[in-house]
């Protein structure tokens, strides 16, 4: 039954509660009026309003103290937008009996659409004064709270200037819910076209400008809908929405897709326990790939749609799980966005208190647990829906659909920055191109990142075959070991140390692998010892198990294992320092398995510098440890 039609019927309940023995009477004693009411009543209940409406009118005259007959009548008034009538309605209703609740209840709805607030709080305070309140109680409440948060909203903007992306990003068709790389450089967004199909488009970023978007085309755009896209930091993956899809598991489904070289590999479905027989969709990938959190109808919820994450672990996607009553309502929740901090989330919900209707808002991870979301204020939310919003690796660059007054037609995408309120952390990001150091061919490669504190994998991810490039985000605080390996050749090794910094601006590296042959060497960036000492520390085992590895993987390579100093200090201490700490990695091979006669090891102090010993950068990469090739 229609939405109204319930209302209407709660206040023809109204003379039989126990509440309403203490008013006046709501209906009418005269037949002719209690006649055209209930014509009134089948008239709107099979969708003719302007027979409705005439029949109310003729129930009117007959009884001009009718209120049902007023009720019903605003209503009509109101859905069909004529909110000034509706509201003189309810003022008459009002002056016939001031203790009907539910005039109170019509006018706080309108008002506060109308955004017309210090009334509308009137209103609906008036409206929850009443001990019953026709089981509309919760739904004044959430207004009254949308109402009070929507005063001092107004009362305090928070900074906001989009720009509009321009032609080669917009057009004179619907644009939205987007998606960036950490690196800035590709962009993917929805399109809607003729109003109908839903398309994917990418553009890429030349000398800081976007050219101009293409369709992403097969085998990720079909004849069917394809909408809300979520990139892998490095591009290389795109986690997305398809409905309708043939072997779908529900309405709307998630997708994976590859990029293989230059191409988009088939799409995969998640499939179960991921999707599901109910709606699944709006992805949102974190920063290593390994969490995919997304809106869903499935059972198990709080409200209509909540969100969810799932977690890729052992192979699989792991049973999803909800996000819990910190971050979903009663209400709907949409559009999840998890920053590269992994530890800000920004989403979109009607059951939290806003500025009506759609409402964007930021929650925050402390020791592990969602904290309760902050709007993100006026204007950035208006009394319209605000849907979907994406920030870059930056923390300040957001992206948001919106439709302005410079609009090239319906839904843009606007680029602008971010209130210091709402930021995530920022994130730096390496980027780099692996190439064989002999031919400088291109290579796809293994990439791993690693804790070196805990140990722990954080990205595993490969570069791409035709281009060779890779990228990894960089979170603060945090030092990290950079592995690169690729079959028949010498692993790439590079070190990270920011655990003494928040953020680190975006690096880029030149990642050449050396062919597996007699003199190769690596530089070993991973391997520390304490200043004059040869005991390796603990964070140097990240290193020696991917050495061990790579010996285990080549059985016939023999290697020796060098040490190195700068030119400071005395070189007889340099020497027998140098010797000591290449025998300390030895050694440690060794005990875990490693033939004894596969290694060697030399001291080499300060006589094979690779760098300038008259600068301290210099002087600390000449204080290494390597391992070269045996014939």
């Amino acid at each position: 039954m229609n939405r109204i039609v319930i209302t209407l019927l709660s206040c023809l309940l109204l003379a039989g509660s126990a509440f309403a023995q203490d008013l006046p009477f709501s209906g009418t004693k005269n037949k002719k009026a209690e006649y055209q009411f209930g014509e009134a009543l089948k008239a709107f209940q099979e969708g003719d309003g302007m027979k409705a409406l005439n029949f109310t009118e003729k129930a009117i005259t007959y009884d001009p103290n009718f209120i049902d007959a007023y009720m019903l009548k605003a209503e009509i008034k109101s859905q069909n937008e004529r909110y000034s009538d509706a509201l003189e309605i309810y003022q008459k209703i009002k002056n016939l009996n001031p203790e009907f609740p539910m005039s109170y209840y019509g006018t706080a709805k309108i008002l506060y659409t109308q955004k017309q607030y210090d009334e509308a709080l009137v209103n609906a305070k008036r409206f929850l004064e009443y001990p019953d309140h026709f089981r509309k109680g919760p739904e004044m409440q959430r207004i009254k709270s949308n109402i009070e948060f929507a005063i001092q909203a107004i009362k305090n903007p928070v900074p906001f200037q989009p720009v509009n992306m321009g032609p080669s990003i917009n057009s004179y068709e619907n644009e939205y819910f987007p998606g960036i790389t950490s690196d800035g450089q590709t962009f993917i967004f929805t399109r809607l076209e003729g109003g109908r199909n839903e398309e994917f488009y990418l553009a890429n970023k030349r000398n800081n400008e976007w050219l101009p978007a293409m369709n992403l085309g097969a085998p990720i755009n079909t004849e069917r809908n394809e909408g809300t896209v979520s990139l892998s930091a490095d591009g290389q993956y795109i986690f997305y929405t398809a409905c309708n899809k043939p072997g779908g598991l529900g309405s709307c489904d998630l997708y994976l897709s590859k990029l293989d070289g230059l191409t988009w590999a088939e799409p995969k479905n998640l499939g179960a326990p991921v999707n599901s027989s109910a709606w699944e969709s709006q992805p949102s990938v974190s920063f290593d790939g390994k969490t995919v959190y997304f809106s869903s109808n499935r059972p198990g919820g709080y409200g209509g749609s909540d969100i969810w994450y799932t977690t890729f672990k052992n192979g699989r996607w792991s049973p999803p799980v909800n996000m819990g009553p910190e971050i979903n309502t009663t209400g709907e929740e949409q559009s999840p966005f998890i920053a590269k901090d992994d530890n800000t989330l920004y989403f979109n919900s009607n059951g939290h208190p806003g500025m009506g209707g759609i409402d964007l808002f930021v929650a925050r991870k402390v020791d592990g647990r969602w904290q309760k979301p902050k709007n993100m204020g006026y204007p950035i939310n208006t009394d319209l829906d605000e849907t979907c919003l994406v920030i870059a690796s930056n923390g300040t660059d957001a992206y948001i659909a919106r439709q302005g007054a410079d609009s090239y037609g319906g839904l843009d995408i606007y680029q602008f920055e971010l209130n210091e309120d709402v930021k995530p952390a920022k994130t730096g990001y390496v980027k780099g191109t692996v190439f064989d150091a002999e031919t400088l061919r291109k290579l796809s490669a293994r990439v791993e990142l690693i804790d070196l504190a805990t140990g722990k994998s954080v990205v595993e991810s490969y570069s791409n075959k035709a281009s060779g490039e890779f990228l990894v985000s960089l979170q603060g605080n945090k030092d990290y070991a950079l592995n690169v390996s690729a079959e028949n050749y010498l692993f790439y090794s590079e070190n990270f140390a920011l655990k003494n910094q928040s953020a680190t601006e975006p690096l880029e590296l030149k990642v050449p692998l050396q062919p597996i042959k007699a003199g190769s060497k690596v530089v070993l960036k991973n391997i520390f010892f304490d200043t004059d000492k040869f005991t390796l520390k603990e964070e140097s085992k990240v290193e020696l198990e991917k050495l061990i590895q790579f010996l285990n993987a080549n059985p016939k390579v023999r290697i020796e294992i060098g040490g190195h100093t700068d030119n400071t200090g005395d070189p007889k201490k340099n020497s027998t320092l140098s010797t000591n700490r290449a025998k300390a990695v030895l050694d440690y091979l060794v005990s875990k398995q490693i033939a004894a006669n596969r290694l060697t090891s030399k001291g080499y102090a300060e006589t094979q510098p690779i760098s300038d010993n008259k600068t301290a950068e210099g002087r600390q990469q000449n204080r290494r440890t390597e391992f070269k090739i045996l014939p």
